[in-house]
């Protein structure tokens, strides 16, 4: 019976192992196709649309709403690399990151509501945040999270003591 056990939580483990490879790969891939569409779209020359559509606004919107990305990318990048490697210390700060993108794509519909910069978010949004598509093409946010936090907890299971293992040995709740 306790071999059988074993081998279900090496099945675990491996599965485990697996499915946070899956995320950091995914992660990774993501990241890459981010920053090669904002670092394409950094060199394109927007001059006659903005004097053409008059939207003064739009350069100083779409260098920070790219800026925000970019960093947003190079964290997921970091974190996916750090989950091939199967270190499940970035758990949090993937999460976070995750969740500030998502807040801030659907806050950045707010500042369409000021009259003066409205032409200039918008036009920006469309052009800086379509990195941010590779992500939502594949509703990334919302399995992610998920699928890498069921694996950390099951890694991070495995690197404790069972207190199985401890009743065994007489040590179970004892105190040293």
């Amino acid at each position: 019976v306790a071999e059988l056990g074993r081998s279900m939580e090496n099945k675990q483990m491996k599965k485990a192992k697996g499915f946070l490879r899956v995320v950091g790969i995914v992660s990774i891939v993501l990241a890459s196709l981010g920053l090669w569409y904002n670092s394409g779209s950094l060199f394109v020359d927007f001059s006659d649309f903005v004097q053409e559509q008059n939207i003064p606004h739009f350069y100083p919107a779409f260098y920070t709403m790219s800026a925000i990305c970019i960093l947003c990318y190079v964290l997921l990048l970091f974190c996916g690399i750090q989950f091939v490697r199967l270190r499940t210390s970035m758990m949090r700060l993937f999460v976070g990151v995750l969740i500030f993108e998502v807040i801030y794509f659907f806050s950045i519909g707010t500042m369409w509501l000021i009259p003066k910069i409205r032409m200039s978010v918008a036009a920006a949004m469309g052009i800086a945040n379509g990195g941010l598509m590779f992500q939502a093409f594949i509703l990334f946010p919302l399995w992610a999270p998920f699928l890498a936090g069921w694996a950390v907890r099951r890694i991070s299971q495995s690197k404790e003591p069972s207190n199985k293992a401890l009743q065994r040995t007489g040590t179970a709740g004892a105190v040293p």
